[in-house]
Order: C-alpha cells, then structure tokens, then sequence
C-alpha cells in the first residue's frame, strides 16, 4: 500500500500514522530514535506491507500490469491502489477526503521539527503538494509515479524505469484493478484493525 492507505489503515492514532508513513522514508537508526508510538507505527507498516504482498487478490492485481513492469509492478499497483481509494473515498469513509488529508498534513506540520532531515523535507512537501487528495486524479497519479522513479533512480540507479510510462496501461486496466482494491480493502482494514 501506499502513504493514504497506510494513513488510513492507521488512523485516528497519531503514532501509528506517523509511523505508516515514515517506515519508507527513514534510516533504520532514524527509525529507532522515534517515540514508542511511531515505532508501533512502523511495525504496524511492515505487517501490512506483508500482507499485502503476500495477498491473492493483490497478485492477481500484479499479473494485470506485469507484462511491461516486471518487478516494479507491485510498486505500481500500491500506488494505483491509493488512486482507486483516492477517487473512491466516500465508499470507505464518512470523513470528506479533504479533512482527512488536511489532518495528516497537520499531524506532520507538527511532528516535522522532531524529525530527521529527511523527514521534515517529507512533512514539507507532502502537505505543500497535496499528495493525498491529488492521488485521487490521473495527473497526480501520474505525478506520484515520476516521483517513485526518481526515488528508485536515486537509490538503485542500475534499476532505473520512468513508472509513470505505465499510465496507459494502468488506464486500460483500471476497472478490472478496481474491482481487485474494491474486494481486497475490506480485508486490509480488518488485519490491520486486529495488528494494531
């Protein structure tokens, strides 16, 4: 999953939602320096990562995308997943996604300052650009995958890949992704509910 289901799965803790985000995006020192809470977070991260991974619904989602992406395809499909709960956001929550996203921004304007570097250069941009309401649109679909492909280019530049050159397919495929994230979801939120 990606930064708004992760948020999302979460939520309402603070901690746990701290710690959904930055399990990606810091160092492991950087991570065990964190209050207990975000720690739980990060744990919390990790076991949904691996569900989800390991989900059939998930890898059925894999194999619609897989001709052309290969191993990056479950990368692609995290994120097609925060677009499809994105756009879809009244089906899983009665909170408008707007106050959600604002809240998330807020809850890491405020952690920002207790954060490694990178993190606070995250809290930053992620508020400023509107990640997770943009999610829900094709250009800030389009927006995340460049930004994961240059994630990836800066840190195993020999496996460099333009993600958002799988739009088109990603496009085609939507409905049938749609119904997978549609079935899968429910899953997810009950394992993380009982993980917490």
């Amino acid at each position: 999953m990606n930064f708004l289901a992760h948020l999302h799965v979460a939520a309402p803790a603070p901690g746990l939602m701290l710690g959904g985000v930055l399990a990606d995006l810091l160092k492991p020192a950087d991570l065990a320096a964190l209050p207990a809470d975000v720690q739980r977070g990060v744990r919390l991260h990790r076991r949904v990562d691996a569900f989800t991974d390991g989900h059939p619904v998930v890898q059925r989602s894999i194999r619609r995308v897989s001709a052309k992406l290969g191993w990056f395809s479950g990368i692609v499909v995290d994120v097609y997943y925060d677009h499809v709960l994105a756009r879809g956001w009244p089906d899983f929550d009665p909170e408008p996604l707007r106050a959600f996203a604002d809240r998330c921004y807020a809850l890491f304007r405020d952690a920002a300052p207790g954060l490694p570097d990178e993190g606070q250069r995250f809290a930053h941009h992620f508020a400023a650009d509107d990640r997770l309401v943009r999610y829900g649109t094709v250009a800030g679909l389009g927006e995340t995958l460049a930004r994961v492909s240059a994630r990836i280019a800066a840190r195993m530049p020999t496996r460099a890949i333009r993600l958002e050159d799988a739009m088109p397919d990603l496009l085609a495929a939507d409905a049938g992704l749609d119904a997978d994230f549609r079935e899968f979801y429910p899953q997810l939120r009950a394992f993380a509910a009982g993980a917490r």
